[in-house]
């Protein structure tokens, strides 16, 4: 009977199927939490004979049979056929992965959209494997001094404490310099799809070597681009030395750039192919995300650099130094110029997407020097809008709301489907309801987080904004008029409260001047609060707690802005610029656009004017609407909104459509087009 239990711990599936969830916590609560919600852990810490004594219990009994129903279910469940019409494995590359908080391998909205990504695709059964690095320290936590300062604490992870396994007998080589590094590698099962973690703290390797994979966004080039080799190079050749024949592969970010070449010296050295033949065919299997609007957020690497740490490697593959630069610079030729991992990621690929349609366009105007003499618009970038995934994201009140509106299976229907339209008719006072109850949640929840801990006023307008802490997402728009806050924080009438969240880069130092800015306004106002260390679990209960998200980049830097769609789908209303997904999520029955006034010539917008726009529709639209109420107590508009907002968000924004449309505009097409180039009988078939 333990072993099913460790079953139900080693596949992440828990943390999207709450019925598996709830046997872990029905176990143990407080052991649960202290965990920071880790099944492994919270049964390793019981043992053995603490597991049969809990099992002696009616509760967790009861709680054990619904956890096996569910974990049946989904594995019985056919998930749609998709006919790629070519053999098709997909290897999806990523430097970070946001799963569960007790698995520290991400750093914020980059990982969560992967971990999304990846779930997903499991639901709809695609053939995916998933490779990204074993950081046995992370992102870093974060803690506030008493100066309001961020400080980060770094913490060890111990395989044998988390929902991994390391997969015995399975070690490779990377190249690094005139060297190799050995890494092994660690497994974690995220429902049908297996998430691969490379490793390089092995005692047979130097201890230069064994660092490699300790943290996540280094801030040293050299330290970042080793950890790029064992990623792109390591982590092909994990794939072939498990038997794993990928042959699309979806690079998330350019971290991941080496790949591509790893998959030209591979082709070269199998098939016999010319360098430019194994350079089309692995190309055709290539597909790039770009998540950066601005591009001074990719990776650059000097050429002194690039040849102490792949040198040799170039030569093996056949391909000359200059040429291999000359993939990541904006100006090739130009032997001062830096390698721009986004460049070479964006030539090496033969479909390149960005993560909202918004995005797209920028990106086309960002990168459009990697086709010399094309016209902006022909520029071959186009978008995939980002997606979140619902069953992970929805509060489980809102999720039983739409079983029985909409049916058990609500997560897997289509947006067109009719099924949808009973979400208008849920009775207001039940939605209105079960969105208080969540945000009693949330405060009780934030008294357990906040320093002080601050008493929050559930009958105030409550907005949140939770996001990383750069200076172009604007944390401290709303400082612009201390007095204009004021005003909104202590009006007796209609008060309005203010939930920040948000970790800034350790090496982003007018980041973390801003966070900064925010705390101390915190300590200042008793309607403001600034919760520390950001992660899955606080985000999960802004998104599903709060009245208001807020979003206030600058426009056209912010390139999808996830957090707002998981906001919406819970029936939180966004008030946001139009930038990201909200430039075409945006519609006046689900939410408010912050007027701007930028260009795509004009990104440093006028932030004074922007936050008197912010003001105007806070205290004109959004205040009054909230606090409009009928004889029950209940603002009926806005109810109204929270409805069409989850009808509109469930199903356009989820992760589910997110990878749907990867498979029908990216992972098929490159598969048919690696499967007509191998059978080309010029190549040996």
């Amino acid at each position: 009977m333990s072993d099913d239990i460790n079953k139900l711990a080693y596949d992440l599936l828990w943390t999207w199927q709450p019925a598996i969830q709830n046997l872990f916590r029905t176990i143990d609560p407080e052991r649960w939490e202290q965990t920071r919600q880790n099944p492994v852990l919270l049964l390793s810490q019981l043992g053995d004979e603490g597991v049969k004594e809990a099992l002696k219990r009616d509760d967790v009994n009861k709680a054990f049979d619904e956890a096996k129903t569910a974990f049946r279910q989904y594995y019985d469940r056919n998930p749609p056929f998709l006919d790629a019409h070519a053999p098709m494995v997909i290897g999806y590359f990523s430097l970070e992965f946001g799963i569960a908080e007790c698995l520290p391998i991400y750093s914020g909205g980059l990982g969560v959209l992967a971990g999304d990504h990846l779930k997903a695709t499991s639901d709809v059964g695609l053939p995916l494997v998933a490779v990204s690095l074993f950081y046995k320290q992370g992102f870093g936590r974060q803690d506030i001094d008493a100066e309001a300062r961020q400080v980060e604490v770094y913490s060890e992870n111990k395989g044998s404490d988390l929902p991994v396994k390391k997969l015995e007998g399975v070690e490779v080589e990377a190249p690094i310099g005139g060297t190799n590094v050995k890494i092994a590698v660690w497994k974690a099962q995220v429902g049908r799809v297996p998430l691969f973690l490379l490793d390089t703290d092995l005692p047979s390797n130097p201890p230069e070597m064994r660092t490699i994979t300790d943290r996540l966004y280094v801030p040293e080039p050299d330290k970042r681009l080793r950890q790029e080799i064992v990623l792109g190079i390591g982590g092909v050749r994990a794939l072939r030395a498990m038997g794993i024949a990928a042959n699309v592969f979806h690079l998330n970010e350019g971290h991941s750039f080496l790949c591509a070449i790893e998959r030209i010296r591979e082709l070269r050295s199998s098939r016999q192919m010319t360098l430019e033949e194994a350079r089309l065919v692995a190309r055709a299997g290539i597909v790039f995300t770009t998540h950066t609007p601005i591009a001074a957020g990719s990776d650059y690497f000097e050429p002194g650099l690039v040849w102490d740490l792949l040198g040799p490697y170039l030569q093996q593959v056949g391909i000359n130094f200059d040429r291999f630069m000359d993939l990541g610079r904006q100006r090739p030729g130009d032997p001062r110029e830096r390698l721009c991992t986004t460049y070479a990621a964006l030539r090496l690929a033969d479909q390149s997407v960005g993560v909202s349609r918004l995005h797209g366009a920028v990106s086309r105007r960002l990168w459009k020097d990697a086709w010399r003499g094309l016209q902006e618009t022909q520029v071959p970038i186009s978008s995939v809008t980002n997606g979140v995934h619902m069953p992970t994201w929805l509060a489980p009140e809102i999720s039983t709301i739409l079983s029985r509106f909409v049916g058990p299976d609500w997560w897997d229907l289509d947006g067109t489907d009719g099924r949808w339209h009973a979400v208008l008719e849920i009775p207001a006072s039940e939605l209105w309801s079960v969105h208080t109850d969540l945000k009693r949640k949330l405060f009780e929840f934030v008294a357990t987080r906040d320093e002080r801990p601050a008493e929050l006023d559930p009958k105030a307008l409550t907005i949140g904004f939770g996001r990383r802490f750069a200076p172009y997402k604007r944390a401290d728009l709303l400082l612009n008029d201390r007095p204009r806050l004021t005003k909104l924080l202590h009006d007796a009438k209609r008060p309005v409260q203010f939930l920040f969240a948000g970790k800034s880069h350790p090496a982003d130092q007018p980041g973390k001047d801003i966070l900064r800015r925010v705390v101390s306004l915190g300590r200042e106002e008793s309607n403001v609060v600034f919760l520390k260390d950001y992660d899955i679990e606080l985000a999960g209960r802004l998104v599903q707690g709060s009245d208001v998200w807020l979003n206030n980049p600058r426009r056209f830097l912010e390139a999808s802005g996830t957090s707002g769609m998981k906001a919406a789908a819970n029936g939180v209303l966004n008030v946001s610029v139009l930038d990201g997904w909200w430039d075409e999520g945006y519609r006046p029955e689900l939410g408010w656009a912050i007027p701007s006034g930028a260009t795509l010539d004009r990104p440093a917008t006028d932030d004074r004017a922007e936050a008197e726009g912010l003001y105007r529709l806070l205290e004109k639209e959004v205040v009054p609407a909230y606090f409009q109420r009928d004889a029950a107590g209940i603002p009926q508009r806005w109810v109204q909104m929270m409805r069409a907002s989850i009808r509109h968000v469930v199903t356009d924004f989820s992760a589910r459509r997110m990878v749907l449309d990867y498979f029908g505009q990216t992972y098929a097409p490159g598969a048919r087009r690696v499967e007509q180039l191998r059978l080309l009988p010029d190549w040996g078939g």
